[in-house]
Protein backbone atom coordinates (compact mmCIF):
# COMPACT_ATOMS: atom_id res chain seq x y z
CA UNK A 1 0.00 0.00 0.00
CA UNK A 2 1.36 3.61 -1.16
CA UNK A 3 2.08 5.83 2.31
CA UNK A 4 -0.12 8.45 0.89
CA UNK A 5 -3.48 5.83 0.59
CA UNK A 6 -2.38 4.81 4.44
CA UNK A 7 -2.35 8.58 5.39
CA UNK A 8 -5.32 9.21 4.28
CA UNK A 9 -7.06 6.18 6.01
CA UNK A 10 -5.36 7.19 9.30
CA UNK A 11 -6.39 10.93 8.95
CA UNK A 12 -10.01 8.98 8.37
CA UNK A 13 -10.03 7.07 11.03
CA UNK A 14 -8.59 9.96 13.38
CA UNK A 15 -11.13 12.56 11.84
CA UNK A 16 -14.34 9.86 12.65
CA UNK A 17 -12.75 9.14 16.13
CA UNK A 18 -12.80 12.29 16.97
CA UNK A 19 -16.20 13.10 15.71
CA UNK A 20 -17.53 10.31 17.82
CA UNK A 21 -16.16 11.50 21.22
CA UNK A 22 -16.24 14.95 20.97
CA UNK A 23 -19.89 14.76 21.96
CA UNK A 24 -19.00 13.20 25.39
CA UNK A 25 -15.91 15.40 26.10
CA UNK A 26 -17.51 18.73 25.25
CA UNK A 27 -21.33 19.37 25.25
CA UNK A 28 -23.38 21.34 22.34
CA UNK A 29 -20.82 20.13 19.59
CA UNK A 30 -22.92 17.36 18.14
CA UNK A 31 -23.04 19.76 14.99
CA UNK A 32 -19.28 19.90 14.60
CA UNK A 33 -19.14 16.15 15.83
CA UNK A 34 -21.36 14.89 12.53
CA UNK A 35 -19.13 16.83 10.33
CA UNK A 36 -16.18 15.50 11.39
CA UNK A 37 -17.50 11.73 11.39
CA UNK A 38 -18.83 12.46 7.95
CA UNK A 39 -15.24 13.97 6.70
CA UNK A 40 -13.22 11.04 8.19
CA UNK A 41 -15.28 8.15 6.27
CA UNK A 42 -15.46 10.39 3.17
CA UNK A 43 -11.35 10.36 3.71
CA UNK A 44 -12.05 6.36 4.37
CA UNK A 45 -13.84 5.77 1.34
CA UNK A 46 -11.73 8.11 -1.49
CA UNK A 47 -8.40 6.31 0.07
CA UNK A 48 -9.62 2.62 -0.20
CA UNK A 49 -11.39 3.34 -3.41
CA UNK A 50 -7.92 4.51 -4.91
CA UNK A 51 -6.24 2.02 -3.23
CA UNK A 52 -7.90 -0.63 -5.09
CA UNK A 53 -8.31 0.96 -8.50
CA UNK A 54 -4.41 1.85 -8.54
CA UNK A 55 -2.93 -0.78 -6.60
CA UNK A 56 0.79 0.47 -6.93
CA UNK A 57 0.55 2.19 -10.77
CA UNK A 58 1.01 5.70 -11.17
CA UNK A 59 -2.35 7.78 -10.69
CA UNK A 60 -1.78 10.63 -12.87
CA UNK A 61 1.03 10.22 -15.81
CA UNK A 62 0.81 13.01 -18.97
CA UNK A 63 -1.42 11.64 -20.90
CA UNK A 64 -4.11 11.67 -18.38
CA UNK A 65 -2.81 15.68 -17.44
CA UNK A 66 -3.81 16.36 -20.61
CA UNK A 67 -7.18 14.63 -20.74
CA UNK A 68 -8.12 16.84 -17.35
CA UNK A 69 -6.97 19.89 -18.43
CA UNK A 70 -9.10 19.29 -21.82
CA UNK A 71 -11.60 18.35 -20.07
CA UNK A 72 -12.08 20.92 -17.84
CA UNK A 73 -11.72 23.44 -20.56
CA UNK A 74 -14.74 22.08 -22.23
CA UNK A 75 -16.59 22.36 -18.75
CA UNK A 76 -15.48 26.16 -18.65
CA UNK A 77 -17.07 26.89 -22.48
CA UNK A 78 -20.02 25.05 -21.36
CA UNK A 79 -20.49 26.85 -18.08
CA UNK A 80 -19.52 30.65 -19.80
CA UNK A 81 -22.10 29.38 -22.84
CA UNK A 82 -24.51 28.75 -20.11
CA UNK A 83 -23.64 31.99 -17.98
CA UNK A 84 -24.68 33.94 -21.62
CA UNK A 85 -27.60 32.04 -21.87
CA UNK A 86 -28.44 33.23 -18.31
CA UNK A 87 -27.87 36.95 -19.12
CA UNK A 88 -29.65 36.76 -22.32
CA UNK A 89 -32.95 34.97 -20.90
CA UNK A 90 -32.65 37.92 -18.07
CA UNK A 91 -31.87 40.91 -20.13
CA UNK A 92 -34.53 39.92 -22.30
CA UNK A 93 -37.13 39.58 -19.72
CA UNK A 94 -37.54 35.88 -20.51
CA UNK A 95 -36.43 34.81 -17.06
CA UNK A 96 -35.77 35.87 -13.28
CA UNK A 97 -32.99 34.39 -11.59
CA UNK A 98 -32.25 34.61 -7.89
CA UNK A 99 -28.30 34.23 -7.27
CA UNK A 100 -28.85 31.07 -4.61
CA UNK A 101 -30.37 29.19 -7.41
CA UNK A 102 -28.12 30.21 -10.15
CA UNK A 103 -24.94 29.61 -8.43
CA UNK A 104 -26.41 26.03 -7.85
CA UNK A 105 -27.00 25.47 -11.41
CA UNK A 106 -23.06 26.78 -12.41
CA UNK A 107 -21.58 24.71 -9.90
CA UNK A 108 -23.23 21.35 -10.72
CA UNK A 109 -22.98 22.21 -14.52
CA UNK A 110 -19.06 22.85 -14.36
CA UNK A 111 -19.04 19.44 -12.05
CA UNK A 112 -21.23 17.05 -13.90
CA UNK A 113 -19.66 18.79 -17.30
CA UNK A 114 -16.23 18.24 -16.50
CA UNK A 115 -16.45 14.53 -15.55
CA UNK A 116 -18.13 13.78 -18.72
CA UNK A 117 -16.20 15.40 -20.85
CA UNK A 118 -13.09 13.31 -18.69
CA UNK A 119 -14.97 10.40 -19.04
CA UNK A 120 -15.58 10.72 -22.72
CA UNK A 121 -12.12 11.95 -23.35
CA UNK A 122 -10.50 8.45 -21.73
CA UNK A 123 -12.93 6.49 -23.44
CA UNK A 124 -11.14 7.94 -26.95
CA UNK A 125 -8.12 7.22 -25.41
CA UNK A 126 -6.17 10.30 -25.87
CA UNK A 127 -6.62 14.26 -27.35
CA UNK A 128 -5.03 15.41 -29.64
Amino acid sequence: MKTRYAVQIAAGAALGAAGILLPFLVAGTEAISSLLVTIGLVLLAVAAVRHWRFRDEPVRDERTRRIGAYGTTYSWVVTLVLILAFLWLDFLGLASFNLQGTLFVLLFTMLISARIFQWYLFRQGDVA
